[in-house]
């Protein structure tokens, strides 16, 4: 018996033994190569390619610094471990594509320590802050660190952490600071998932080696419409256009935008790599024949067009428009649906001034049925366009209509990125709003899906012959046919065109009200004037599919069925089962009987 125990305790041994070997033995080889699993449909936790051909355009070395908490809110636990394998994976990319990446981790509490000891050590004082001293609180020296890293695209940022039976706020950092060279830093201040995270890397890196802005021409259709008062109604001491909030404080951070009047002395410039119109109106054959022509050397165009124009407060007046742009579209496809809007009651919202007590005055936003809402199901998830907006809003939007056909003829592809609520209907224009504006059709089919966002993509056709004068730049002068330019041949390259069916999208007043619109048309103004990889790179994205839309017989038999069926269901099995075994059991003893009858 002791030889048995001693026998079987030496193999138990020797297995153990054996075992931890193969363990240091496969854990050697995995850190020798290095190589990961990524199972993500898209590759969320994988370099893309594209990655290394911008990452080996960097000439000298880059820094990344992950500026994170040990300690992290609940829910974010593994995000530190997550970034730091993943920026390892990214350093490896770099290395691969001969370009050098320096990657840092930093625990900012221990930043702020060291800071407080020296200060404290040096015996000085810290700085009065005016704001802190209103709050009624001191400054500290562990604020002065803050305020200091804050300022460098470092914030402290808040979370929640389940304690017991509640929770606690815990205060935390989790920052992205790369640094090149003796440029600008470029920051991401709130990193909290890797969704993006190469996108967001990508980007910005590109924008640190390059040594010039890509250049966006901007041309605005009506200039003359100005801002003059502001939303107290007082007049403004200079008028500002209606775009140049967006052009001057959102795009000339990034970009090189330089605006045209695409006049004779005004053209689009050709190292332009976008070409923006915004808000076309009576737009001349010449102006035409121009946007046409930089479409068809290969120039992407963002086109924000409709038919109406409007006001979103409460005096709702609304301004005709004829952008001109039809016989273009027509050819590549596009029908304009014009002389209508599109109203929805999944739409925004605009502030009026209701009356308060004692006279006063409050604002409450309402919703507005002219500002459609395109989300869940209709936008399309999968383009870079349109990746990561939750949903857009198009004010006073002009619909589209797609002719495969047409489309197919031209060798254009057409792509719906957004588009209304399937309660969507079509009211007339008028200067002022109406009831029908305001009321759901009672026919349901006046009621559908309207397209607000088209991609077209392809080699464009002109619309003006090979050969053909060239229209006049003033369309009142007389010209000799004979003698005057010629529309010369020209080889159509691929380009895009993004059509949105709304002039006033990108406006100071829409912008304001509709946060979600600024994310959207910068991603989509950097998916098409940035390098094409970019925006490869940025379509990375796990796309969740909104569900469709159910009535409600269908989602209470959801719901009972997940409360009763489903208890039943078990219920039966274990019947079946137990009377099952009990045949089983009674068969057997019936047999284990007869067998002792007989003997």
């Amino acid at each position: 018996m002791n030889h048995r125990k001693s026998k079987f305790a030496t193999r138990w041994i020797s297995s153990l033994g054996l075992l931890v070997l193969l363990l240091v033995i496969c854990n050697m080889i995995a850190i020798q190569f290095d190589h990961r699993i990524d199972l993500t449909r898209i590759g969320i936790h994988t370099v893309s390619p594209e990655t290394g051909r911008i990452l080996s355009e960097l000439g000298e070395e880059l820094t990344i610094e992950y500026w994170v908490s040990e300690k992290m809110p609940s829910g974010l636990q593994n995000l530190r471990r997550d970034t730091v394998d993943y920026l390892e994976e990214f350093q490896r990319s770099a290395t691969a594509a001969g370009a050098a990446l320096k990657v840092q981790v930093i625990n900012p509490s221990r930043i702020i320590e060291e800071y407080v000891r020296k200060k404290e050590e040096s015996g000085d004082i810290p700085a009065q802050d005016p704001a802190q001293a209103l709050m009624g609180g001191s400054t500290s020296f562990a604020d002065e660190i803050k305020q200091q890293l804050a300022q460098q695209g470092i914030p402290e940022l808040q979370g929640r952490s389940f304690k017991d039976d509640g929770f606690e706020i815990v205060p935390f950092y989790s920052a992205l600071v790369l640094k090149y060279l003796d440029r600008d830093v470029e920051a991401i201040p709130v990193h909290t998932n890797l969704e993006g995270l190469e996108y967001e890397l990508v980007s910005r890196i590109a924008k640190l080696a390059s040594s010039t802005k890509p250049v966006i021409a901007f041309f605005h259709g009506r200039p003359e419409d100005l801002i003059t008062t502001d939303s107290s109604g007082s007049p403004l001491q200079q008028p500002v256009g209606h775009f140049d909030p967006f052009v001057n404080d959102i795009l000339k951070e990034r970009f090189d935008v330089r605006r045209i009047d695409l006049t004779k002395s005004s053209l689009v410039p050709e190292e332009a790599s976008l070409l923006i119109i915004a808000e076309p109106n009576a737009l001349t054959d010449r102006q035409r024949f121009e946007i046409e022509r930089s479409i068809i050397s290969g120039r992407p165009a963002m086109v924000m067009s409709s038919t109406t124009s409007g006001t979103l407060d409460q005096r709702l007046q609304f301004t005709p428009l004829a952008p001109a742009l039809s016989r273009s579209l027509r050819m590549w496809g596009v029908e304009t649906v014009e002389n209508v809007l599109v109203a929805s009651k999944e739409c925004g919202s605009i502030e009026v001034l209701r009356a308060g007590p004692f006279g006063s005055q409050f604002r409450q936003p309402v919703p507005f049925n002219l500002c459609p809402s395109a989300s869940g199901n209709g936008l399309d998830g999968t383009s870079p366009l349109t990746r990561g907006a939750g949903s857009i809003i198009f004010p006073f939007a002009t619909p589209y209509a797609i002719n495969q056909e047409m489309a197919a003829k031209a060798g254009v592809e057409i792509s719906v990125l957004a588009s209304s609520s399937d309660q969507s209907w079509l009211p007339r224009y008028s200067p002022g709003y109406t009831k029908e504006m305001d009321t759901v059709p009672n026919d349901p089919a006046l009621l559908g899906v309207r397209h607000l966002c088209l991609l077209l993509e392809g080699s464009f056709p002109s619309t003006f012959e090979e050969g053909s004068a060239v229209p006049p730049w003033d369309p009142t002068e007389e010209t000799d046919a004979a003698d005057g330019p010629k529309v010369a041949p020209m080889e159509s390259q691929p380009g895009r065109v993004l059509l949105l069916g709304s002039a006033d999208i990108a406006k100071y007043a829409s912008l304001s009200m509709y946060q979600q619109n600024v994310r959207f048309l910068v991603g989509a103004i950097e998916a098409l004037a940035l390098d094409p990889d970019l925006a490869k790179i940025r379509a990375k994205v796990q796309v969740s599919s909104a569900l469709r839309k159910t009535e409600r017989n269908e989602r209470n038999l959801v719901t009972y069925g997940n409360m009763v069926g489903i208890p039943l269901i078990l219920m039966l099995i274990y019947l079946v089962y137990s009377a099952s075994r009990a045949a089983s059991s009674a068969s057997h003893e019936n047999r284990v009987n007869s067998e002792r009858v007989s003997s």
